[in-house]
C-alpha cells in the first residue's frame, strides 16, 4: 500500500495472494497497522470488492485497522455483501456511514437527467417513467438500456419491452451475478423465480429445499444484496427485483424446459393449503392448468362478485379455453356480467347467446339471467327502443325473490323510459323500485333510483329539486355507512356534479369527479363516463390547463373507440368543436364538425341521453353557423327545435336553444326579438340557477346580456326574473373576461401559431411524404418529425394527419 498520496485502493481479490502466502503477508499487515498508528495527517483507504474476503484472519485485520485509524482518516469499503466487521458497534458510536443499495438507486429525476443529458437520448417523460419503473432505479440496468437505445429508431417500443432478457443485461447478470453463486444457490434462484412473493415455507414447497436451507438461502441473498426486496418490516416476505426475476424466468425456461409448469403447480398447492385462492389461481393459470383454475374460480365466484372484483375475474377467465369455461355455468354468467360492465359489449352478447341456447335441467335460471344481461347491454349500447321493449317483457317474468336481477332490469327499463321521454312511466316504475327496496333494505338499488329521478328533474329544468333530492340521498347513505364509501356513490357524485356545474360550483365539481373518475373509466354507463370527462375537461380548460383538457377528451375518445360507441367518441369531438368556436378557430371547428357528423348517427328526435342533453350534433351545427354568420337558416332550425322541446317539457335544452336563437337574431340585426329570447331564457333560468348554460356560450352572449340589462334590469320583477341572478350572471361574465384571456393568437392568424419548421412539415405531409421521407428531406430524426406532428395536431385541433392537412389547407398554410 502507498499512503504517501493520502489515498490507497486495495481490491479484495488481492486478498487471494494473502491467502496463498499467509506468513509474509500477515507480517506486512501487522507492520501496516503500526504505520497507520504513527500517521498524523488525514488519509483515505478504500477496500474494493470486499465480498471476496472470507479468511477470518483478514476480516480480523480489517477490524483492527478500523480501531487503529487516526482521527480524521476514513476507511471506505465497497462490497456486494454486508461485511462481518462489527458494523453495529460502529453505527452505535456514530462512526459509520452506511450507503445501502436502496440509497444508490436513481430517483425518477436522476434517471431523466442521466438519459437526456448524459446519454443524449430523446425520450418522452412517459418512456422514461416506464424505464424507471422497470429498472426500479438500478443504474446498471438503466445504463445498459441506454446503450441499446442509442441506435434504435423505435425507442418507445424498446422501452415498453425492456426486460431481463435484454442481451446486454442478461450477459451482465449471467457473468457478474449468477455464475459467481454456488450451484445450489443458482438452482434456488431459478426455481423460486416463478414466485411473485417469497417466504421460507413457500420456497421450501416449490424448490424442494428444506425450510432450514430455504431460510439460509433467503438470508444469504438478502445479506449479499442479490436483488431481494423485503416486503414487510419483519423480513418474512420478499420479492425479486423485476428485471432480475424476468432474467431468472428466462434462464429457467432455457435450461429446464417444462419445469416452470411444475413449479407453478407446487406454488398453487401451497397457496390452496393456506386458503389463499387468488395467488393459487394465478399460479394454476401460469402453470398451464386451466381446468383446475376454472374449478377454483367457480368455488369463489360469489365471493368475487360480491366484492366487486370483476376486473380480476375478467383477467382470469379471459385465459380459459371456451370448452373449459362452458363446463361452469355460473362462471359463464359471471363472465358475461363482467364483460358488460367493462364495456366489452359484443363479447357479452356473444356469451348471452351461448347461454340462451343451453338445454339443461337447470337451464331456465341461467337463461333468465342471460336475458337480464341482454336487457342491460341493449340500453348501454344506445339501442334504446329495442331495450325498452325487451325490458318491459322481461320484468314481468321476473320472480319476486330475484332482487338483483329485478333491480338491474328495472333500472335499465327506467333509463330507456327517460331516454324516450316516458317520464311518467319512469316515475311510476321508480316508485315501485323504491317500495320494493325499502322492504328489503337494498341501498344500492334505491340510490340508483334516486339518481334517475334527479336526472328527470334536471332535464325538466327543476335544478333545485334535483340537487335537494341527491343531497338528502347522499347524507342518508353516508350516515348508514358511517361516513364512508357506499354503493352507488360514484354514480351519485357524477349526476350531482352535472347539477353543481350548472350552479357554477366548479371546485366542488372537480373534487367529486376526481374521486369518481376511476369508476367512470373502469365500468360506468356511457352517460356517467361522458359527463365525468366532459365536465373535467371544461374545468381544466377554464383553469388554463390545456394539457388536462386535451387529456380528458383523449381518454374519453379512446374509451369510446375501445367500446365501439359512436356517442362516446362523438361527445369528445363535440366538446373540441365547442372550444374551437369559442376561440374563433372556425376553420378548425368546421373540420371537427365533420368528425362530429361522422359519429353523430345516434342523435334521434325521439331519444335524449342526459349526458348529451345540450350537447348534440344539431346544437353544434347551430353554434358554428351563428359564429360563421349564417343566421337565417339557423333561426328556422332553432325555432323548430324550440317548438319540439317545449312540447316534451325539456326545459334545460329549451334554455340552451333560446340562448342560441337570441345570438342568431342579434347577428341578423333583430335586437328586439333577441331581447325577447333573452327574457324567456332568464325567466327559465333565474329561479333554478342555471348559470353555466349562459357562461358556456362565451363573450358574445355576455355582450348581448349586458345590452339587455341596460334596458331590462328595472323590469326584472315584472318579468318574473330574479334580479340577484342577473347581477351574479353579469359579474361572472365580467370575471370571465378578466380571467380567461382567450388565446388571441388563435383568434388572429393561424400561421403565427405554427413555427416555420412545423409549416414546412405540414406542407411535406400534404405532398404525401412519410415521416421517414420528411425526416430525410429536412435532415431531422424521425422522432423529431413525430414531435412536430404532435405539436401541429395540438395547435390545429386535429386528431390525425388527414384532418391536419384539411385545416392547414383551409387556413392557407399550404400555399
Amino acid at each position: 500500500m502507498n499512503l504517501d498520496a493520502g489515498l490507497c485502493v486495495f481490491e479484495g481479490r488481492d486478498a487471494r495472494r494473502v491467502e496463498a502466502d499467509k506468513g509474509d503477508e500477515l507480517q506486512q499487515a501487522q507492520h501496516l497497522l503500526e504505520r497507520l498508528a504513527r500517521i498524523s495527517s488525514p488519509f483515505v483507504i478504500m477496500l474494493d470488492e470486499f465480498e471476496v474476503i472470507q479468511t477470518p484472519a483478514l476480516v480480523n485485520f480489517t477490524r483492527q485497522m478500523i480501531e487503529n485509524m487516526p482521527a480524521g482518516s476514513v476507511l471506505v469499503i465497497a462490497s456486494r455483501s454486508t461485511p462481518d466487521i462489527g458494523l453495529g458497534r460502529l453505527r452505535a458510536r456514530g462512526q459509520l456511514l452506511d450507503i445501502n443499495p436502496r440509497a444508490l438507486r436513481f430517483s425518477f429525476d436522476e434517471t431523466a437527467r442521466f438519459l437526456q443529458d448524459n446519454c443524449q437520448l430523446a425520450l418522452h417523460d412517459k418512456e422514461i417513467a416506464t424505464l424507471y419503473r422497470c429498472t426500479e432505479g438500478w443504474i446498471t440496468a438503466i445504463y445498459l438500456a441506454s446503450l441499446s437505445l442509442q441506435d434504435r429508431q423505435d425507442k418507445a417500443a424498446f422501452v415498453a419491452s425492456f426486460s431481463g432478457s435484454n442481451l446486454e443485461l442478461a450477459e451482465y447478470l449471467t457473468e457478474d451475478i449468477l455464475l459467481r453463486q454456488p450451484e445450489a444457490c443458482r438452482q434456488f434462484l431459478l426455481d423460486s423465480s416463478v414466485l411473485s412473493q417469497l417466504n421460507v415455507s413457500l420456497c421450501a414447497a416449490v424448490t424442494g429445499f428444506s425450510e432450514s436451507d430455504s431460510a439460509d438461502m433467503l438470508q444469504g441473498l438478502e445479506r449479499n444484496n442479490l436483488f431481494l426486496v423485503p416486503l414487510d418490516s419483519g423480513h418474512e416476505w420478499f420479492r425479486y427485483h423485476n428485471l432480475f426475476a424476468s432474467y431468472l424466468k428466462g434462464s429457467l425456461e432455457r435450461r429446464f424446459p417444462g419445469r416452470t409448469q411444475e413449479l407453478h403447480h407446487r406454488a398453487a398447492v401451497w397457496y390452496l393449503r393456506q386458503n389463499r385462492s387468488v395467488p393459487a389461481i394465478n399460479h394454476l393459470l401460469e402453470g398451464g392448468a386451466p381446468g383446475e383454475a376454472a374449478e377454483q374460480i367457480d368455488l369463489i365466484i360469489t365471493e368475487l362478485t360480491d366484492a366487486g372484483r370483476s376486473h380480476l375475474l375478467l383477467r382470469w377467465v379471459d385465459r380459459l379455453p371456451t370448452d373449459v369455461l362452458e363446463c361452469y355455468p355460473r362462471l359463464c354468467l359471471a363472465y358475461a356480467w363482467s364483460l358488460a360492465l367493462h364495456r366489452r359489449y359484443q363479447q357479452a352478447l356473444g356469451w348471452v347467446g351461448r347461454i340462451e341456447k343451453w338445454r339443461r335441467e337447470d337451464g331456465e335460471l341461467f337463461v333468465r339471467e342471460a336475458q337480464t344481461i341482454r336487457c342491460l347491454v341493449l340500453v348501454l349500447t344506445d339501442r334504446i327502443e329495442e331495450g325498452y321493449q325487451l325490458c318491459s317483457q322481461h320484468i314481468e317474468r321476473m320472480p319476486e325473490e330475484e332482487m338483483f336481477q329485478y333491480g338491474s332490469v328495472a333500472n335499465a327499463l327506467a333509463i330507456s323510459m327517460v331516454a324516450t321521454g316516458r317520464y311518467d312511466k319512469a316515475k311510476r316504475l321508480l316508485s315501485r323500485i323504491l317500495l320494493r327496496n325499502t322492504q328489503r333494505n337494498s341501498n344500492v338499488m334505491r340510490t340508483i333510483a334516486f339518481g334517475i329521478e334527479a336526472v328527470i328533474d334536471l332535464l325538466q329544468g327543476r335544478l333545485g329539486t334535483a340537487i335537494a333530492r341527491l343531497e338528502v340521498t347522499m347524507e342518508r347513505n353516508c350516515e348508514q355507512s358511517a361516513g364512508g364509501f357506499f354503493g352507488g356513490k360514484p354514480s351519485l357524485d357524477i349526476i350531482s356534479s352535472l347539477m353543481l356545474y350548472e350552479l357554477d360550483e366548479l371546485k366542488e365539481v372537480k373534487r367529486r369527479l376526481s374521486d369518481a373518475i376511476p369508476y367512470a373509466k373502469e365500468s360506468s354507463p356511457p352517460d356517467s363516463l361522458i359527463s365525468c370527462h366532459i365536465l373535467l375537461a371544461r374545468i381544466a380548460y377554464l383553469d388554463g390547463d390545456r394539457n388536462g383538457y386535451e387529456r380528458h377528451l383523449a381518454d374519453l375518445e379512446q374509451i369510446g373507440l375501445q367500446a365501439g360507441s359512436s356517442r362516446i367518441v362523438c361527445s369528445a369531438w363535440l366538446e373540441r368543436t365547442r372550444t374551437a368556436i369559442l376561440e374563433n378557430r372556425l376553420d378548425s371547428a368546421q373540420v371537427m364538425l365533420g368528425s362530429v357528423e361522422a359519429t353523430g348517427d345516434w342523435e334521434e328526435p325521439d331519444i335524449l341521453f342526459y349526458a348529451n342533453d345540450v350537447d348534440v350534433p344539431s346544437i353544434a351545427r347551430a353554434r358554428l353557423s351563428i359564429a360563421k354568420g349564417e343566421y337565417t337558416t339557423t333561426i328556422d332550425a332553432l325555432n323548430l327545435a324550440i317548438k319540439a322541446n317545449r312540447q316534451k317539457n325539456l326545459f334545460r335544452r329549451l334554455l340552451k336553444l333560446r340562448l342560441l336563437l337570441a345570438l342568431a337574431l342579434d347577428g341578423l340585426g333583430d335586437e328586439s326579438q333577441a331581447f325577447e329570447e333573452i327574457t324567456e331564457a332568464l325567466r327559465l333560468a333565474s329561479h333554478e340557477g342555471f348559470v353555466r348554460s349562459f357562461l358556456d356560450e362565451g363573450d358574445a352572449l355576455g355582450a348581448l346580456l349586458q345590452r339587455w340589462a341596460r334596458v331590462g334590469r328595472q323590469a326584472c320583477a315584472g318579468l318574473g326574473i330574479e334580479a340577484h341572478f342577473l347581477d351574479r350572471l353579469l359579474q361572472r361574465f365580467a370575471d370571465r373576461s378578466d380571467q380567461t384571456a382567450v388565446t388571441e393568437k388563435d383568434q388572429t392568424d393561424q400561421q403565427e401559431v405554427l413555427t416555420g419548421r412545423e409549416r414546412q412539415v405540414i406542407r411535406f405531409l400534404a405532398e404525401g411524404l412519410s415521416n421517414k421521407a420528411i425526416a430525410e428531406k429536412m435532415f431531422l430524426s424521425v422522432f423529431t418529425v413525430k414531435s412536430h406532428l404532435r405539436n401541429i395536431n395540438s395547435k390545429l385541433g386535429a386528431r390525425g394527419r388527414t384532418e391536419a392537412i384539411a385545416i392547414a389547407r383551409a387556413q392557407g398554410l399550404l400555399k
